[in-house]
């Protein structure tokens, strides 16, 4: 069957792209932060539950600040004081920036999003909608397990010093962490739709590499690189595609041109998610920085003593802050690690085709076509990034640490 004809073949109708992310969906939509809704217009009852939500997430914020300084930060350091003020007022600001996003512009796009989505899985016969929602889920429920995990670690660490009160009211930073988590995750189903199309097209590449004739007499190398081979990928991936949707591609330069069809077609994709996502996710990046910050702050005072605690519980809170820390470190990493999966995908087709124009022997009008492939992906490489200010990559990351670093001796030097 030429992948220009190719038929759709679900386990079940219902399954669409849209059904592969909706785990993350219905988690977003306790905090009216489900933006991937076909509807446009919002009914009266989405309306009452949005606001409904924002006014109890402000009441709790207000009511915690009021406690805290009425009750708690007398017998605080002062820089732990300061940065849990900034933490609290910036979480409810940016909280409120997601809600505009997903009223205002998430929505009005999902529809054109989801439908060229359908366009590019009737090209690649795309059938694994099952095993991405598997992926997803299971990605959600080591997350949530963390969260739960340090969250209770946390409020326990703080009972055993302040009685069961104020680590209760200090609670409502578990919730927006919380929200903080699914905005991340929610953007990481969306990476992993484009991650798998994209490996279909590596992969349908690579078949068509290893159909083609040798122009040397020598022994095939590419099926030995590693790093190369889409096989070695599998378990990594934890995808098994059954690659009927990847019957080999013949020399028909209308199915190449169809593959540069849906890598365009990502393209825009992606260009979609970074305009839904991007400036959310620069401030959910900047909010986990100011609690990384925080968290390493409240446990090198609690452990060098210059935080005193109400009852001497050993390094307890300093291990409970640790682990808060770890958390949104690995929300980070999460993200970072999915985009860069992504990247390899680009980097694999590229590879791919460099061995096939040089080792195969392929006919003038193949080549041509597949060099115009090969530019199409170097000139319009697909990137995820913050609102255009920051890529997602691994070398983010390590910005990311020598700010926590940086900022972190600057509160423990200059304020006392």
């Amino acid at each position: 069957m030429q992948i220009g004809n190719a038929v759709i073949h679900l386990k079940s109708t219902k399954l669409t792209t849209m059904n592969t992310i909706s785990p993350t969906t219905k988690l977003l939509k306790i905090f009216a932060l489900n933006s991937n809704i076909e509807e446009i217009d919002l009914k009266c009852s989405a309306k009452l539950r949005i606001t409904m939500t924002a006014f109890v997430l402000c009441s709790l914020i207000f009511y915690s600040l009021y406690y805290k300084f009425i009750y708690v930060f007398d017998y605080v350091n002062i820089s732990i004081k300061i940065t849990d003020c900034v933490q609290m007022v910036y979480d409810f600001c940016q909280y409120i920036v997601d809600l505009y996003f997903v009223t205002n512009y998430g929505r009005n796009i999902s529809s054109e999003y989801f439908q060229q989505y359908k366009i590019i899985d009737k090209i690649l016969e795309v059938v694994c909608y099952e095993i991405i929602k598997h992926r997803i889920v299971k990605l959600l429920w080591v997350f949530m397990c963390i969260w739960f995990s340090s969250s209770c670690f946390d409020f326990i660490a703080w009972f055993l010093n302040y009685g069961w009160i104020t680590p209760l009211v200090y609670s409502v930073a578990y919730i927006f962490l919380l929200i903080k988590i699914l905005t991340t995750l929610d953007l990481s189903a969306h990476i992993m739709n484009v991650e798998i199309r994209l490996k279909m097209i590596a992969d349908l590449i690579h078949h068509y590499y290893m159909s083609c004739e040798d122009n040397f007499q020598a022994e095939e190398t590419l099926c030995h690189k590693n790093w190369l081979n889409s096989k070695e990928r599998a378990k990594y991936y934890e995808l098994q595609f059954r690659i009927h949707a990847l019957k080999q591609l013949s020399c028909n330069n209308n199915e190449i041109k169809l593959l540069s069809r849906c890598y365009l077609m990502l393209t825009e994709q992606v260009e979609i998610i970074n305009r839904m996502y991007g400036f959310r996710i620069l401030l959910n990046s900047l909010s986990l920085l100011i609690d990384m910050v925080r968290f390493t702050n409240i446990s090198v005072r609690i452990m060098i003593g210059s935080q005193n605690l109400a009852y001497n519980c050993g390094y307890f809170p300093a291990v409970s802050s640790i682990f808060r820390l770890l958390t949104c470190g690995a929300v980070i990493i999460n993200l970072v690690s999915h985009c860069e999966r992504v990247y390899y995908q680009r980097t694999r087709i590229c590879n791919v085709i460099d061995h096939m124009i040089v080792n195969k022997n392929l006919s003038r009008e193949s080549t041509e076509a597949l060099q115009e492939f090969r530019n199409l992906v170097q000139n319009h490489p697909i990137e995820f990034n913050m609102a255009n200010f920051f890529q997602l990559n691994y070398s983010l990351l390590v910005s990311i640490a020598s700010v926590v670093v940086t900022y972190t001796i600057i509160l423990l030097q200059s304020v006392n």
